[in-house]
């Protein structure tokens, strides 16, 4: 699906590595002021928005985004879990309707009031009813939450799915297919 030969992005030098399907990937970046950075031109190079000489990705793989609500309407007319969903979700896949259990609340809930992990798992998962292969990540989720949202992507993508967790710790290093750790390089 993904073939890295190892890149090096800003002053961090990824080793090489593979992603087949059915795998867990954890690719640990640098922390800090980094990790932002290093990760958008990752994410852009895995998706293919941008290409690298020494990445061939030949399955296409889609971004977990993170929920951002911008603009007046935010005021006036907040979006709702349910709007949300039904903007975002893929309407064949019946497994939508297991979002409220899941997350436990209601669709006429606004965003605005929802707490950060369990915007992450709404996103996760209207992703998921369009896709089998992510990448994401765990800006903004405590380690509680970002837990609960592993072991949910572990259970969704059992069945033939692909993930690539870009992460700034090494918390689910003995808990995936494969760990790739960064490497400074320069000064």
């Amino acid at each position: 699906m993904i073939q890295s030969s190892g890149l090096t992005i800003d002053k961090f030098y990824i080793p090489p590595f593979t992603v087949d399907a059915g795998d867990i990937v954890v690719i640990e970046l640098p922390d800090g002021q980094y990790f932002s950075e290093v990760l958008l031109k990752l994410v852009d190079i895995l998706t293919s928005k941008n290409t690298h000489p020494s990445i061939t990705v030949k399955t296409e793989f889609t971004f977990v985004k993170h929920i951002v609500e911008t603009g007046w309407a935010r005021f006036f007319r907040p979006m709702t879990v349910g709007r949300y969903i039904k903007i975002q979700g893929n309407p064949a896949d019946g497994a939508l309707n297991n979002i409220y259990e899941i997350c436990d609340f209601k669709s006429t809930m606004p965003l605005n009031r929802i707490p950060r992990n369990q915007k992450m798992m709404l996103s996760m998962l209207t992703t998921l009813s369009w896709t089998k292969n992510i990448i994401f990540d765990f800006r903004g989720v405590d380690p509680v939450g970002a837990q609960t949202i592993y072991s949910l992507v572990k259970e969704k993508i059992h069945n033939g799915g692909t993930a690539i967790l870009l992460d700034n710790y090494d918390d689910f290093k003995n808990d995936c297919t494969k760990f790739i750790k960064y490497e400074m390089v320069g000064d």
